[in-house]
């Protein structure tokens, strides 16, 4: 009760057209979660144990999302100059609200292509969404206001999955859960439509072409030195986690025979530390910055692969969904803070598409090279490669928070030194 009441004074301070921003997303993220609930908590379990979708569609499944990313700077030259609030919601209301056609899932191949193209719509939003909550919410409010939509939305996850597990072990179709789940999707689409944003008067100047464009957005890279070194980490960290995030399914249903009760408790494990870790990674955020966030998140997704190593019950399983739920939750609102910290004014979307584009190819490729990966080496011996490449990107990223806390004391020493600054 004290957290509620912290966090209602901790609103009631705020600027009204802030609380009204929140208000709508922190809707939007409640009907989401339940969509989450209902659909992707047992999307990969109903395909391999019910559908018995082959190992190459399972990494099918799991790159199709990245795919779509690898067109963001596609997406955010269509966003320039325009206003970001509708390629977010308009892509959410397609990609979430088509699955209330699940009656029509007839087949395997069916739902193999229904579950890689709608992550693929959704990657659409990504510019657009960093560049909205950057608008939206001021730097010294955004962790925490962020951490509270995402509290709300995995509550909402949590116990949508509790009941629909179960449910689903009785014999309810899966049709008929992820057509209700559709249904709260496109409800969320509609909810982040009702954020009120300042109208973008389009400038009388004729924005870059595309070829001009795609050049200036490779060149943030180039021009960025921390943001490079922030997104080469990353890379190599992500990587290694999408090789183990593609082989943990097929392994829990390959070595443990999991039904989806099993699923829903993991997931109700994941959703549970998801909901404390956010609060905690929220405020983190606001006094430590995003970064060393990012840097602690990194290193705590470490753990997954070494529970999958040494367990020989399915009960280990639960301490790995323990340990992704801290990490993805700070993961998460780490990643969106650091973009916004590196970008330029005005130019969160384009940062985000660099971003979004090297999540797009590793994504594609990662669990493609998984299950061949696996095959050759064996399920164990895989998960010590991706251990090793995690660790890397931690180490990484714990030099570039080095590097940048060195550089702002300097910047802080000179401000402090120089006359005319001072003055």
């Amino acid at each position: 009760m004290k957290f509620i009441k912290r966090y209602s004074d901790f609103l009631s301070v705020l600027p009204i057209s802030v609380r009204k921003a929140w208000f709508w997303d922190a809707s939007s993220g409640i009907t989401a979660g339940i969509y989450q609930g209902l659909i992707w908590t047992f999307v990969m379990r109903i395909a391999r144990a019910n559908l018995h979708v082959s190992s190459f569609q399972i990494g099918l499944m799991t790159s199709a999302g990245a795919f779509g990313y690898l067109f963001s700077a596609v997406w955010a030259r269509m966003m320039e100059g325009r206003s970001k609030l509708p390629f977010v919601y308009v892509t959410w209301l397609v990609a979430r609200g088509i699955f209330i056609f699940s009656p029509l899932i007839i087949s395997r191949n069916i739902y193999v292509v229904l579950t890689c193209t709608t992550p693929i719509v959704f990657s659409i939003s990504a510019p657009a969404y960093t560049a909205v909550i950057q608008d939206i919410y001021p730097e010294q409010w955004r962790g925490r206001l962020m951490s509270a939509t995402r509290v709300l939305a995995q509550t909402a996850t949590l116990l949508t999955a509790l009941i629909v597990g179960r449910l689903l072990d009785r014999g309810l179709n899966f049709h008929n859960a992820f057509t209700v789940g559709g249904a709260f999707g496109a409800a969320s689409a509609i909810c982040f439509s009702r954020i009120s944003m300042v109208k973008v008067h389009r400038s009388d100047e004729p924005l870059p072409g595309f070829k001009a464009f795609l050049l200036d957005t490779l060149n943030i890279l180039r021009r960025n030195v921390g943001f490079r070194w922030f997104t080469a980490s990353i890379f190599i960290y992500g990587f290694g986690n999408l090789i183990a995030q593609t082989l943990y399914p097929i392994y829990q249903v390959d070595r443990f025979n999991i039904t989806n009760t099993v699923v829903a408790n993991m997931q109700n494990i994941t959703a549970i530390l998801m909901i404390f870790s956010y609060i905690a990674w929220g405020h983190y955020i606001d006094r430590k910055g995003p970064l060393a966030a990012v840097v602690l998140a990194v290193t705590l997704v470490a753990i997954q692969p070494i529970v999958y190593i040494f367990a020989n019950d399915v009960r280990w399983l639960y301490l790995a969904s323990a340990a992704g739920g801290i990490a993805f939750s700070g993961i998460d609102v780490g990643y969106i803070n650091s973009i916004i910290l590196f970008s330029d004014e005005g130019r969160a979307s384009q940062y985000q598409s660099v971003h979004s584009s090297a999540f797009g190819i590793r994504g594609t490729v990662a669990p493609m090279v998984a299950v061949p990966l696996m095959l050759t080496i064996g399920y164990l011996h895989t998960f010590w490669v991706c251990f090793a490449m995690i660790l890397t990107g931690g180490a990484l990223q714990l030099i570039l928070l080095r590097d940048y806390r060195k550089l702002h004391r300097q910047m802080r020493a000179q401000r402090y030194t120089d006359p005319e600054t001072a003055a």
